[in-house]
């Protein structure tokens, strides 16, 4: 595997582990029937940075990040990529 592609690959890991992050913080939301589907939650994004914090002081993402700041760069991110207030999908069927 070459260098470029084994980096893009780790990046995905680092923003599939934000996205759960931002998840179990209620930050995000997956609509359960579409799990595709992730959406803006309840809770603010500080509450995803702390849980990133404990859950990396725990020892819980050894060697996946550089530091806390890359950690929470990356929950950014993945918030900001997902601001939608529903699921689309769900939405659009009860349209319909």
């Amino acid at each position: 595997m070459g260098g470029a592609k084994r980096m893009m690959e780790e990046e995905e890991g680092k923003r599939n582990i934000a996205m759960h992050i931002a998840i179990e913080a209620n930050v995000l939301e997956q609509c359960e029937y579409h799990e595709d589907v992730i959406y803006a939650g309840s809770e603010e994004i500080e509450n995803a940075y702390k849980l990133g914090n404990h859950k990396l002081s725990q020892g819980e993402f050894e060697g996946v990040f550089t530091d806390r700041r890359e950690m929470t760069d990356i929950i950014k991110d993945v918030v900001e990529d997902h601001q939608g207030d529903k699921c689309f999908a769900c939405a659009k069927i009860i349209e319909e």
